[in-house]
C-alpha cells in the first residue's frame, strides 16, 4: 500500500529538534506541487504524496523530489482500496495541502468537475477525520482555491474575499461548491482548520503552454482584442509565489479559518500583456478589435480552447491586502520579469532562436 524512499540528507536540518512536521501533498506532479513539496523537505518536514496509480504502472514518483513517501489512491474512491489507503495517508499529519483538481471546463464534464473537485476534497478530508478520531494535534488543511468562483467579469470592482460569488462555468461553480464543503467539514471538526487560497492564473515554467498559445497569437498578428480595446483586466500569479503563499499559510496562526486573495497585485490589461509580448518578440502588435461572437466562432482555428477563451476577455482587479497583511505575503514575480523568462524559452523551443 505504500512505498517509501530514502529521504535526501539536505532536507534534515542539523539543528533540527522535537518531533518531525508531518504534510500531505495532493497534485504532487503539478508545478506547483512539486515545488511546494522541494520546500517543505528543506523545512525538514516529512512530506507524503497522493498518487493515483500504482507505482509499477506510472513514473509519477519518479517526476517527485527524492524523500518523498507516495500512498496510492484515487481520492474519487475509483478503487476499494482508495479510501482506506488515504485514510492511512492522513494519519497523523500536521498540514495537508490540496491542490490536485480538475481544472478545464474544455476537458471535464460537469459530474466529472463536481466528483473530483467537490466529492474528492469531501472524501479527503473525511479521511482525515477517520484517520485521526482521538487526535489533539491541530491539523491545518490548505485548499488551492481559484478567483474563477468570483466570475469572470466584475468591471468596476475591486475583488476582496467577501465579494459575492458569482460562478460562470461548470470549473467555477465546482470550486464554489469544494469551499462549501472545506469551511462544512472544518466547522464540524474544531481540530482541522482551513485556509483557502483563491489563486489567479498561474504562470512559469510549469505552467507555460497557455501562454505559448498567447505568444504565438501576438507572433502571428492575431493577437486580437475582443470586444473593447484591450482595457479587460488579467489577473496572474506565478507559481514560485503561489508556493510562498502556501508556506506563510501553513506557518501562519492568524491564516486558520480564513481566505486570502492570492496575485501578482498587478491589474494588468489584455493590452499590457500584448504589447509587453511584442516588444519582446520584436513583432508589430495587430491592435485590432474584434466582436466577441466572431472571436468566439474563430478560437477553434485560432486553437484556443474555452478556458483560455474566457480568461483572455475576462475583467477582473483583485484585492491582495488582507494576504499581505495577515500572513505577510508579497509577491516577487511579476509579468514583466518570470514573463521575459517564458518568452525566451518560447524563442528558443517553439522560434528555435537562440
Amino acid at each position: 500500500m505504500v512505498s517509501k524512499t530514502s529521504r535526501s540528507k539536505k532536507s534534515r536540518p542539523s539543528n533540527s529538534t522535537g518531533p518531525k512536521i508531518i504534510d500531505l501533498v495532493t497534485g504532487p506532479t503539478s508545478g506547483i506541487g512539486k515545488h511546494l513539496i522541494i520546500e517543505l523537505l528543506n523545512e525538514g518536514h516529512e512530506v507524503r504524496v497522493i498518487l493515483r496509480n500504482p507505482l509499477n504502472e506510472s513514473g509519477d514518483l519518479l517526476k517527485l523530489p527524492p524523500g518523498v513517501i507516495p500512498y496510492i489512491s484515487d481520492i474519487t474512491f475509483k478503487k476499494e482500496s482508495d479510501e482506506n489507503n488515504l485514510i492511512e495517508a492522513c494519519r497523523d499529519v500536521d498540514n495537508v495541502f490540496h491542490i490536485a483538481g480538475a481544472t478545464y471546463n474544455s476537458k471535464y464534464t460537469f459530474n466529472e468537475l463536481v466528483n473530483i473537485n467537490v466529492v474528492g476534497t469531501e472524501n479527503l478530508l473525511n479521511s482525515i477525520v477517520a484517520a485521526n478520531p482521538k487526535s489533539k494535534k491541530q491539523i491545518r488543511f490548505i485548499f488551492a482555491g481559484s478567483v474563477t468562483v468570483y466570475g469572470y467579469t466584475r468591471k468596476e470592482e475591486r475583488l476582496t474575499e467577501s465579494s459575492e460569488f458569482n460562478p460562470k462555468s461548470s470549473y467555477s461553480e465546482s470550486k464554489v461548491m469544494a469551499e462549501q464543503v472545506v469551511t462544512s467539514i472544518c466547522e464540524a471538526h474544531k481540530n482541522i482548520s482551513y485556509t483557502i487560497l483563491r489563486f489567479g492564473i498561474f504562470y512559469g515554467y510549469d505552467y507555460k503552454s497557455p501562454f505559448y498559445k498567447i505568444f504565438s497569437l501576438v507572433y502571428k498578428g492575431k493577437g486580437y482584442y475582443v470586444g473593447n480595446k484591450g482595457t479587460n483586466h488579467l489577473i496572474f500569479v506565478s507559481q514560485d509565489d503561489a508556493v510562498k503563499a502556501m508556506i506563510l499559510s501553513m506557518k501562519s496562526k492568524i491564516s486558520k479559518n480564513s481566505i486570502y486573495n492570492i496575485s501578482d497585485g498587478i491589474p494588468y490589461t489584455l493590452k499590457d500583456l500584448f504589447e509587453f509580448v511584442a516588444k519582446e518578440l520584436n513583432v508589430r502588435l495587430a491592435a485590432r478589435t474584434i466582436p466577441r461572437p466572431i472571436a468566439n466562432l474563430a478560437k477553434r482555428i485560432m486553437n484556443i480552447n474555452m478556458d483560455e477563451f474566457e480568461f483572455l476577455t475576462s475583467d477582473r482587479v483583485l484585492d491582495i491586502s488582507k494576504a499581505k497583511a495577515e500572513i505577510g505575503f508579497e509577491p516577487k514575480d511579476t509579468i514583466y520579469t518570470e514573463g521575459k523568462n517564458l518568452i525566451d524559452s518560447y524563442k528558443k523551443e517553439v522560434l528555435k532562436i537562440e
